[in-house]
């Protein structure tokens, strides 16, 4: 199903408000359910039922580029002003380039990939209830969590409904992250994702009500990186939603951010900071010794390259402060160097103890998607 001009009618133009936001793909991290769609869950306080109100999978045929042009081959008229249409590969598959009067070049690719979503209707008031679009984010997508939606969706009769981003979980298109594979991987890309969903969701839910054009009322939720989803779906579709909730929405996309990380330090504390700081120093130093001791020492030996190991372990401090833990992470390290201990043990205790543990992640330096489905990180 496409996300073309002919069904979203006006959607096509830009917005200068709309800020594109380029993905990059680092490491390669599995997510337990815990930190999914920007929502923290604690592990050790509920069991998967708790945790989610549906974890039923269901699939949507969706279109790999939302911006590729369309070209009817079916008329003459096509052929009679194009001088020609090779084949190239692209990625993995085979896709149709065409070459016009001016020699210029036009990339039409009308590929497709399974994309997952899930619906919960318990508390839906069919057949006129509100559509509760809960937007999941850079993680993996393992259900429909049990939390104030469900409340609000309870409160006011509403169908909950939640969309894999694409690349992430189950929803990625190629069998593997090359480069040339990832250049589908936007927030522009996401939003058309969002909006041929809504359009194919609210389909469907006609066809099984045995109506013709019926609207339901859409609301959008997102927090963080999906938040700001939310906040852009809102402006830029403001036809397909009455509403947006976008908490914690990183709406501004700044290329370089230092002050991220000097807030970590200034919440940190100037003790734990030093520590912090001096930890870097040690593992940077025993990476050029001996790089398989150390990154197995922290349960990261996948991560073969330095760059990524280094941004798990920065990562994973700042997962203490961002979600209020901070004494977590600065308690056991600055008793360790009080004590004279090795540092480096001490924080590889709170990365497995607390990251890879009660957190709930791992990790996997991996180019294909086999087994349990990745948390990969975009920034």
């Amino acid at each position: 199903m496409r996300g073309d001009a002919s069904m979203l009618a006006g959607t096509r133009s830009g917005s200068s408000a709309l800020i594109t936001v380029a993905v990059a793909v680092a490491v390669i991290v599995i997510g337990i359910a815990t930190v999914s769609d920007g929502f923290l869950t604690s592990r050790l306080l509920q069991s998967t039922n708790d945790r989610f109100l549906t974890t039923e999978e269901h699939w949507l045929d969706q279109t790999l580029d939302h911006f590729s042009p369309e070209v009817n081959f079916s008329l003459p008229i096509i052929f009679g002003l194009l001088k020609g249409f090779h084949f190239m590969y692209l990625g993995d598959d085979l896709v149709a380039i065409i070459v016009d009067y001016f020699d210029d070049f036009v990339v039409l690719d009308h590929r497709s990939f399974q994309q997952r979503y899930y619906e919960f209707l318990d508390h839906f008031r069919s057949p006129d209830g509100p559509i509760f679009l809960k937007i999941c984010g850079e993680s993996s997508c393992n259900g429909i969590p049990n939390d104030y939606v469900s409340v609000l969706a309870k409160k006011f009769g509403a169908a909950v409904v939640s969309l894999e981003h694409r690349y992430y979980g189950k929803s990625s298109p190629f069998k593997t992250l090359a480069t040339e594979n990832l250049r589908y991987l936007s927030s522009k890309q996401a939003l058309f994702d969002l909006a041929t969903f809504r359009q194919f969701y609210q389909t469907s839910l006609n066809l099984k009500r045995n109506r013709a054009t019926a609207e339901n009322p859409w609301f959008v939720f997102g927090v963080s990186y999906p938040g700001a989803l939310s906040a852009w779906f809102r402006l830029k579709f403001p036809h397909l939603t009455c509403g947006s909730l976008a908490s914690s929405a990183v709406v501004r996309a700044v290329y370089d951010f230092p002050e991220f990380d000097q807030q970590i330090g200034q919440s940190a504390g100037a003790e734990c900071k030093a520590v912090l700081q001096e930890v870097t120093q040690l593992v940077e130093q025993r990476l050029e010794t001996n790089q398989n001791a150390i990154k197995s020492a922290f349960g990261a030996a996948e991560l073969t390259i330095d760059g990524d190991f280094m941004y798990f372990l920065a990562d994973a401090a700042v997962m203490a402060f961002q979600y209020g833990n901070p004494d977590t992470l600065c308690s056991p390290i600055v008793q360790a160097k009080k004590a004279g201990q090795d540092l480096v043990d001490a924080y590889a205790s709170y990365v497995k103890d607390y990251f890879l543990g009660s957190f709930g992640v791992g990790v996997e330096q991996s180019t294909t998607f086999e087994g349990d489905c990745p948390w990969r990180k975009q920034f």
